[in-house]
């Protein structure tokens, strides 16, 4: 199952924050999103998905209880109404037009404000701060929105800034809200957005979520791919995560099947893509609070192997990485072949 099928909009409202007027245009009520809105739906579950699993999301917490966002949602939580909905959009809009108008900013824009339950149980408010010229066609007196077929799903890079705000999360899960900023450079926290406004804080790191991918990978794929020699696998594992690359989850395990699925397997693209599409899933389910993108942190300057009960440890640099081949004979016994040019000599100490 998609998070499109897991993702149900309760309720949106759509805010106009002009920065050349002294105030913000608030919506006067919510926008109707009904099965004759389908585009819309689509849209706004397609960023959601973006902003969830996105390359440029950061995983973070409220640095303060009293926050201001928080504290504004946690008072809608206990009242979850039309009029407590629309109130709470008010608020958060007219909240992010003050702070942009005491800063530099000169990004106008539409302010989306939702109300969504992913998984029929988990509540999040979604923010999206979006150029809505392209794609998006506002009508600023009526404050009503129409879909332009085709151009709509497509208009990725009018989303400026998005955040995910979960209000009843599980007590098992670090993570208060997930936060996007296109606006930002790739790999930089989105510190305007998320410091100013959100008042939250990055959580986790790069080393972590490297050594937990590493794993999952590993045992997904043996498990995926039972007749091909798990060494093989490995290397290319190891090739994809290499130390200091920006790594997509989804990229990666479609490049490691696509090196080892029998180009003759009945439908080969289907069987990669359906695969793909459930380890990013299940690394989610299983690490709630990661990101599939993030940048590789892992000491990898050697290869190395280790016997059952370490009675065996086999070592080599990565600079002589074409020198040595480890593979397997048809009884299953490793066979490790290292090039003559390789002065090898037992040591004795």
């Amino acid at each position: 199952m998609t998070v499109d099928d897991n993702l149900q909009i309760l309720r949106m409202a759509i805010n106009v924050i002009d920065l050349e007027k002294s105030e913000a245009k608030i919506a006067s009520g919510i926008f109707p999103l009904n099965e004759e809105n389908k585009v819309i739906n689509r849209f706004f579950k397609e960023h959601y998905r973006d902003t969830r699993y996105g390359k440029s999301t950061k995983s973070c917490v409220f640095i303060d209880k009293d926050a201001s966002v928080k504290t504004k949602i946690n008072r809608f939580s206990e009242d979850i109404s039309n009029d407590s909905f629309l109130q709470l959009s008010e608020e958060l809009t007219n909240n992010l037009f003050t702070i942009m108008k005491n800063s530099s900013s000169k990004s106008s824009g539409s302010f989306f404000v939702c109300q969504v339950l992913v998984d029929g149980h988990e509540n999040c408010i979604f923010l999206i701060k979006l150029d809505p010229k392209e794609g998006v066609q506002l009508d600023l007196e009526e404050m009503t929105l129409k879909a332009l077929e085709n151009i709509l799903p497509d208009s990725n890079d009018r989303v400026h800034k998005c955040a995910i705000i979960r209000y009843n999360k599980s007590t098992d899960h670090k993570a208060d809200l997930f936060v996007m900023d296109k606006q930002q450079r790739e790999g930089e926290t989105a510190k305007f957005f998320l410091e100013t406004y959100l008042q939250a804080a990055e959580i986790l790191n790069d080393n972590i979520m490297t050594r937990h991918a590493i794993k999952e990978v590993k045992d997904k794929m043996v498990a995926i791919l039972p007749d091909v020699d798990a060494n093989k696998i490995f290397q290319s594992i190891d090739r994809e995560f290499t130390n200091g690359s920006r790594i997509q989850l989804d990229r990666l395990i479609n490049n490691v099947l696509s090196d080892h699925v029998d180009n003759d397997k009945k439908d080969r693209e289907l069987f990669i893509k359906d695969k793909t599409q459930s380890f990013v899933e299940s690394f989610i389910e299983k690490f709630p609070d990661h990101q599939t993108s993030f940048t590789v942190q892992r000491k990898d300057s050697f290869i190395i192997y280790r016997g059952n009960k370490d009675q065996l440890y086999f070592r080599y640099t990565k600079a002589i990485l074409d020198k040595v081949k480890i593979d397997n004979d048809q009884d299953g016994n490793t066979i490790i072949k290292i090039d003559k040019d390789i002065d090898v000599d037992r040591d004795l100490k």
